[in-house]
């Protein structure tokens, strides 16, 4: 089969959306490319995670992952994501990109400290600050939770979505409104993140440990909110009334379309990943812009860095996995950190080792400690401190 086939397979698959025969179809890549077990009754299996278990306690993972290109292996990790139980059952897989060996399944525990106690992941939960000053507590227990902020009905529905509308008011009280809007923040503590709607329509998902400043309704010819942490847009179209992020030093303009920003303080750069359709991005200190297209990535410090980029490792995070994509271990444990509210202390030179894959966030600190152990790094959890050892 052709590469695009493949990855269309895939998607159905991890989305639960595949029909049986192209599940089979799928099925039998695998097995033509690994020289499987030929003789699988597929119809004796009522139940798909029963079916997703039988298949892959058929594959030999190791030689798979050695035999396939880059893009084969990428396709082997999200399969393996498509469900906590198969992560749990057969790990992760991790190669060193220096020597290109690979880490064997062998039953791994993180060494604690007799006080120290798993911790859990992360959940749906942030503050919003009215322009008026009042906070709120946002989180999974609350329905139906309805403020009135100068005219502007903000209201949660039954997704857990804040969603900011206009009232249905008068041309002149309207003008009013338009006149004297305030700004709202949204903000996620650490192993928080929530989505919003805004009052043009545009949707917001924030991260954890990140913040919005936005205003209550979008007056004049510009729409603009500013950033801290990472957030990923879908901007709604606005006849000529673009729509500016303000994050760090750059701003990124759009009329409409789709876009990931990660903007920590404590990252080295300002990524910035484009979905679809065009975007600016202005480096505010020299005034330099670049224009991205769809599969482009810009990393702002002093100048605009362009590179292609697969998408699916920057938006990860809000669709519920860590996605490593060449990534250092301390970059693994950047991520982590916000999610699990843990520090990351170094206990002597680690080798140069860089991680590809993808894991649950609604694992528990531990289980994914754990599968990292998988890589030849080590860990023993001390409070929230996660001590990190070759």
């Amino acid at each position: 089969m052709r590469q695009v086939e493949i990855r269309k397979l895939v998607e159905k698959y991890l989305h639960d959306t595949a029909t049986k025969e192209e599940t089979e179809k799928l099925f039998l890549w695998y097995r033509s490319e690994m020289n499987a077990d030929s003789n699988w009754d597929l119809d004796a299996f009522e139940d798909e995670e029963d079916l997703k278990l039988f298949i892959l306690s058929k594959i030999d993972v190791p030689d798979l992952i050695e035999k396939q290109t880059p893009v084969y292996r990428k396709f082997y990790y999200l399969a393996a994501a498509a469900s906590v139980v198969i992560f749990m059952a057969i790990g992760l897989y991790f190669y060193n990109k220096n020597d290109q060996t690979y880490a064997t399944p062998t039953s791994v525990k993180v060494a604690v400290k007799q006080k120290a106690i798993d911790i859990q992941p992360g959940t749906n939960k942030a503050i919003l600050t009215l322009s008026n000053g009042k906070k709120i507590i946002l989180d999974d227990s609350q329905n139906e939770v309805v403020i009135n902020d100068g005219g502007i009905k903000v209201h949660k529905n039954a997704k857990g979505i804040i969603e900011y509308t206009l009232n249905s008011l008068g041309k002149e009280q309207n003008e009013k409104i338009e006149a004297q809007t305030g700004y709202n923040t949204i903000q996620t503590p650490i192993g928080g993140k929530f989505q919003l709607t805004l009052a043009d329509g545009s949707r917001v998902w924030l991260n954890s440990a990140s913040s919005l400043r936005f205003p209550v309704y979008f007056s004049g010819d510009n729409r603009t909110v500013e950033l801290k942490g990472e957030a990923y847009f879908e901007v709604a179209k606005t006849q000529n009334k673009k729509f500016t992020v303000r994050s760090g030093n750059q701003t990124v303009e759009v009329l409409g379309t789709h876009f990931n920003i990660n903007a920590y303080s404590d990252e080295p750069v300002i990524t910035t990943t484009l979905i679809e359709g065009a975007i600016r991005v202005v480096e505010l200190n020299t005034q330099k812009f670049q224009i991205l297209k769809p599969g482009e990535q810009s990393k702002v410090h002093n100048d605009i860095k362009i590179q292609k980029k697969d998408t699916q490792a920057d938006i990860a995070w809000k669709d519920g996995y860590f996605y490593f994509e060449n990534s250092s271990i301390e970059t693994v444990m950047r991520q982590l950190g916000r999610w699990y509210g843990i520090t990351a202390r170094y206990e002597s030179v680690l080798p140069q080792q860089h991680f590809e894959g993808a894991i649950s966030t609604n694992l528990t600190l531990l289980e994914v400690l754990e599968i990292l152990q998988k890589s030849n790094v080590h860990f023993s959890l001390e409070g929230k401190e996660v001590v990190v050892m070759p």
